[in-house]
């Protein structure tokens, strides 16, 4: 109870406010961002692989812990940035398809001199880098008849179990292929971790550990 509690106070306190709010209309769709862009942003939360920076478009983008520096060792993200920091960084990648934007803060020789492949491995995050309650953002690969396998950006897809998907029950008795379908976008929590099978379990409702927004009530005397 001491450590979940002490670790919802250390969510708490990175929470930072965004320049624009997720759902504002003046956001930049993926569309219409192009590779080599420079983009102004804000680092919203970090992770163990990276940070997730808002740069005003309509999702987040990760700057992976080995798009930062080559000329220094990073062993986490938190030697270099804290929420709230402003940075520069450019465009590596994106798929507007899948609402994916890679960021990096390399020069263009450093990413020249690189495999692109060997990027694209790197990026993909560890079981081990995860921990409860990390957000991540998927699209469902594969429907079964418990659940749906989904793509997360990490060695392995994570399973996301009928029961913990935000429509489960709105229609009593439907399968999950009436509301779990490939290609599906999904913002899920991680449920659990698996080292020795290599898997990772996935919810798709906000867990009740998270801080939620402030709710103001109005006293009437």
């Amino acid at each position: 109870m001491f450590y979940k509690d002490s670790e919802v106070r250390r969510r708490r306190e990175a929470r930072v406010t965004r320049p624009l709010p997720t759902n504002s209309p003046d956001r930049i769709p993926l569309s219409q961002i192009t590779p080599g862009s420079q983009l102004q942003g804000t680092v919203i939360s970090m992770v163990d692989f990276g940070v997730y920076v808002d740069v005003q478009t309509e999702c987040d983008g990760l700057l992976h812990i080995s798009q930062i520096t080559r000329a220094d060792f990073i062993a986490h993200p938190k030697q270099v940035f804290k929420p709230g920091d402003s940075v520069t960084v450019r465009v590596l990648r994106v798929s507007p398809d899948m609402k994916k934007l890679q960021l990096t803060m390399l020069s263009p020789s450093d990413i020249a001199n690189s495999s692109l492949d060997d990027d694209d491995d790197e990026d993909r995050i560890q079981l081990e880098d995860l921990t409860i309650d990390d957000e991540v953002w998927g699209e469902i690969k594969r429907v079964t008849a418990f659940g749906a396998f989904v793509e997360v950006g990490a060695k392995v897809d994570g399973f996301l179990h009928f029961m913990d998907h935000p429509e489960f029950g709105q229609v009593p008795g439907a399968k999950p292929s009436a509301f779990m379908r490939v290609k599906d976008r999904l913002r899920c929590w991680v449920s659990d971790i698996n080292l020795e099978k290599n898997r990772i379990k996935l919810t798709a409702n906000r867990p009740a550990s998270l801080p939620g927004p402030r709710r103001e009530f109005k006293i009437i005397q």
